[in-house]
């Protein structure tokens, strides 16, 4: 964007403002298009385009911008933008006669945090003298003659509703009004149980984000952001039909259901789906095959893209997801870049791949966080905490779920108390802003139960590949291996609750069978853990001990599978791995209930009650077959239903707008993370040597950005020696502030067959 003359202010070290916020209008509205047809509120949000870097206009900024060292309350800009921007939308609403105290609310907040993460509004609802005090002090510096060339450069449409002098601001009205609004929030919003306040405050915030991000963080042509790609339904058709073909009962209902998914007509007034099927049916290509076909009929009525998201509980299944639809797209000769299919969660490096150009690392960082892309494969945490959090780095992408279709994979693996708060933030964005979600699952919650069936429960009555046999009588490990008795032709897989249950039972199977039995868990790094589940893939030992990791979605099959007693879901989840192809007569699964040298069940370290309970109350039998397996989950989760196991204290923090503090947003964890776990580097080989001393020097950088710049380009290598452990009583040394296990002292920390060697009673996966 070119000028005449620049007015000499600005926003970063290489950009005047007055190009800078033309962008972010520029950008912002563009974003905001899709998801907004509303003139009022599309000047509100220009309005907050326009102010939110307004305080960089003071002397202060401009000193510090320059280099100099200035007072960090002196140089702050957010709190003045956002006493403009509230200035602004106050003048026009009454302009326009228009009484919406909300809109006031967001006008002031949203500016305020967009450096920040999202606070309590109650919290953020202040002025005080103190803040008035330097808020005169900042305006006092203002170049006038400059701020007049900075507004008639600003390249935006209605630019009457930009047009003021700080001088007819009055402080003390903002001050008044500010005040006012913070009892709106506490008798109004505080009171109220929808979500339309949440939903448009996230909205509006991630909007803002997104905007400010690209324009200072892209460096190419910004039109990366806007790209259009139509994909049709027959690219499923194309790749299905040169699959292999199989004579067996599996292949043929995996037929069976891409017909029925292939013949469902799509109608765009249902927004909510369910693929509820087997395990091993097939549910990724069936449910983007749904996906591309609501996407189409979409585009076709609308003239507007969805994009798709992928949705995966495990990272353990993220490449294996990832690598089928890579693999479909390209079966159809289609260029595979970033821009159409896009992989990220929290390991994943920023390398941004457009047409045959990987982008620098400032555009590839800000493309991939920002789930700038047609397809997207990623993991619950990126997904649910950007719809339900208040970190702004995961809140970005907020508005990039509307006009999307999304699919959810193993839904159940969410934590039972939260069902009822993602229902409903899925539910009102499907309703407003065009989200379709696809719920797939082998044992759906009936909580989701509102969604329209894409696939007929036959399915489950065709199948009877397994048997479980349920024994709840509490055995030490000791006593249950000392009675195993393994057959020389099957195949065998335990799946422990704990991994001081699953090594003990490793150390016993591996006196009795040497050579035969592979041990899993997140112990081990992540580079040797994925060789070993390759190992499982390709049969090449019949006996595997691992812990919860492999319960779900890991494509591995055996004769006989032993689940430590856990919730109805995971058993049944770990029961899919027990002649998953049906090429054997009937496997065989056994629920067992190991206790440890205190008569503690190992499950009640890991599984919350009332799950445990629910699960203790359905199994009425000793022995299930699969084909029994529906009905049983249907009662189960109708008890937890009954039991009203939902928490509504963070759906009301939600409509409530407290993001953060005591009972809030900030309550809503998806894996109880624990503070005994520390990150620990693991030098097992040489390659683990090279990537440490890269590391070192990666250290040494002193700009903080560049420096985060190059671990980048060593991040993926880094983590694959990473494990996260719990350190008590055996605590590695620290160097450069990141605990390692030097090579020379793998002895007393790592095993290589079990992994880090944790000291104490009990330790768990997650």
């Amino acid at each position: 964007m070119r000028f005449k003359m620049f007015s000499g202010l600005l926003s970063h070290p290489d950009r005047y403002i007055e190009e800078h916020l033309s962008n972010v209008l520029e950008i912002g509205l563009k974003f905001f298009q899709d998801i907004y047809q509303d003139k009022v509120l599309k000047d509100v949000f220009s309005i907050i385009l326009f102010s939110h870097d307004l305080g960089k206009t003071t002397d202060y900024f401009q000193r510090y911008i320059q280099g100099e060292k200035v007072d960090k309350k002196l140089k702050n800009h957010s709190l003045l933008g956002a006493v403009v921007s509230l200035y602004l939308t106050d003048r026009y609403l009454k302009t326009e006669q228009i009484d919406d105290n909300f809109l006031l609310v967001i006008s002031f907040v949203v500016p305020k945090r967009h450096h920040s993460d999202l606070q309590d509004f109650m919290d953020d609802l202040v002025l005080d003298d103190d803040d008035i005090d330097l808020l005169k002090q900042q305006i006092e510096t203002i170049d006038k003659e400059k701020f007049k060339v900075f507004l008639e450069n600003l390249k935006i449409e209605n630019k009457d509703i930009f047009d003021f002098d700080f001088d007819e601001i009055d402080l003390e009205k903002i001050k008044n009004l500010v005040s006012d609004l913070k009892r709106f929030v506490r008798k109004e919003i505080r009171k109220t149980d929808k979500l339309d306040y949440y939903v448009k405050a996230l909205l509006f915030y991630s909007l803002l984000l997104d905007a400010d991000k690209s324009d200072v963080g892209i460096k190419t042509d910004k039109d990366v952001l806007f790209k259009k790609f139509d994909l049709k339904p027959d690219l499923v058709a194309n790749y299905v039909e040169n699959l292999p073909k199989q004579d067996n009962i599996l292949y043929n209902l995996r037929q069976q259901a891409y017909t029925e998914i292939k013949n469902q007509e799509v109608d765009l007034k249902h927004k909510i789906y369910t693929l509820n099927l087997p395990t091993g049916i097939g549910k990724t290509l069936l449910s983007f095959k749904y996906a591309l076909k609501i996407a189409d009929k979409f585009k076709q009525e609308t003239g507007k893209d969805l994009r798709i998201i992928y949705v995966l509980p495990f990272l353990s299944v993220i490449e294996q997801n990832h690598k089928v639809i890579e693999n479909l797209l390209k079966h159809s000769n289609i260029n595979v870049d970033n821009s159409l299919l896009l992989k990220y969660h929290h390991l994943t490096g920023f390398n941004y791949k457009d047409e045959e150009e990987i982008l620098d690392y400032d555009t590839s960082r800000i493309l991939t966080e920002g789930f700038n892309s047609k397809i997207i494969i990623t993991t619950f945490m990126q997904f649910f905490y950007s719809i339900i959090g208040n970190k702004k780095g995961m809140v970005r992408k907020f508005h990039r779920l509307t006009n999307s279709v999304v699919i959810l994979d193993e839904v159940q693996s969410i934590p039972t108390k939260y069902w009822l708060l993602i229902r409903e933030v899925l539910y009102f964005l499907a309703e407003r802003f065009n989200l379709y979600v696809i719920y797939t699952t082998a044992t759906l919650p009936d909580i989701f139960i509102n969604g329209k069936n894409l696939s007929s429960g036959e399915y489950f009555n065709k199948l009877n590949r397994y048997q479980i046999n349920i024994d709840l009588s509490q055995k030490t490990v000791s006593e249950f291996c000392s009675n195993l008795q393994l057959q020389h032709d099957k195949s065998y897989l335990f799946i422990l609750n704990t991994v001081s249950s699953a090594k003990e039972v490793y150390n016993f199977l591996k006196q009795k069978y040497p050579d035969q039995v592979i041990y899993l868990s997140t112990h081990i790094i992540p580079k040797e853990r994925l060789k070993r589940i390759q190992a499982l893939k390709d049969k090449l030992k019949p006996i595997a001990v691992s812990t919860q990791l492999v319960e779900a979605g890991v494509d591995i099959d055996f004769d006989v599978v032993y689940r430590d007693f856990s919730p109805l879901d995971s058993i049944i989840q770990s029961a899919g791995r027990c002649n998953r192809e049906g090429l054997r007569e009937k496997g065989l699964v056994y629920v067992i209930n190991l206790i440890d040298d205190k008569n503690r069940k190992y499950s009640s370290y890991v599984y919350d009650t009332v799950l445990l309970e629910a699960t203790k109350d359905v199994l009425t039998k000793d022995l299930y077959d699969e084909i029994e397996i529906q009905e049983l989950v249907k009662r189960y989760y109708r008890l937890l239903n009954e039991r009203k196991y939902q928490d509504r204290d963070i759906l009301k923090s939600a409509t409530g707008l407290v993001f953060s503090g005591e009972n809030s947003i900030e309550d809503f964890l998806l894996i109880e993370e624990g503070k005994y776990k520390q990150d620990v580097f693991i030098q097992l080989d040489d390659r683990a040597v090279e990537v440490w001393n890269e590391f070192k020097k990666v250290l040494t950088i002193e700009n903080l950005f560049e420096r985060k710049k190059a671990f980048n380009s060593i991040k993926k290598d880094f983590y694959e020696y990473v494990v996260s452990v719990p350190i008590k009583n055996n605590e590695p040394n620290k160097d450069g502030n990141f605990y390692v296990v030097h090579k020379s002292e793998l002895e007393g920390f790592y095993d290589e067959e079990t992994g880090y060697k944790v000291k104490g009673d009990i330790f768990l996966e997650y």
